[in-house]
């Protein structure tokens, strides 16, 4: 399912917390650069990896509901 971005505060979070819990060792040092990241790098992140926010974003099988 296509991802509708954009995403909320709440839902980036919790796809963060998925990539941590469930995402190999990139995904999780990804996650911990977002979680220390200022708002504008967040937003980098966050538009250079769009296939992992599809992947452990809403909808996805990993996203807490």
């Amino acid at each position: 399912m296509p991802l509708a971005l954009p995403l909320t505060p709440r839902q980036l979070i919790y796809t963060f917390e998925a990539m941590e819990r469930h995402g190999g060792g990139f995904c999780r040092a990804l996650a911990n650069a977002w979680y220390k990241a200022d708002p504008g790098n967040k937003r980098r992140i966050e538009s250079a990896f769009p296939h992992l926010l599809e992947d452990f974003g809403p909808g996805s099988r990993f996203h807490a509901r």
